[in-house]
């Protein structure tokens, strides 16, 4: 079976996806008013994330990995 070319990007992001699920997951507490611009650190096998609530929703405003460096976005 010969694979085109096209559906290498394709498949590279599946498995990235793959990979990274679990990162996306929100936190468990609910973001209403009175925790409105409040963080929470979300871990997952990787590292995990961190999210702040703004405006009634999760926002994801960082990734960190297993040594604890995090990536603002």
């Amino acid at each position: 079976m010969k694979m085109s070319a096209r559906w290498i990007p394709i498949a590279f992001i599946v498995i990235c996806l793959g990979l990274t699920g679990s990162a996306l997951a929100a936190p468990a507490t609910p973001c209403t008013a009175e925790n409105e611009s409040a963080t929470e650190f979300v871990p997952n096998r990787n590292g995990g994330a961190i999210y702040q609530c703004i405006n009634g929703r999760w926002e994801r405003i960082a990734v960190c990995g297993n040594n604890g460096q995090c990536i603002y976005l």
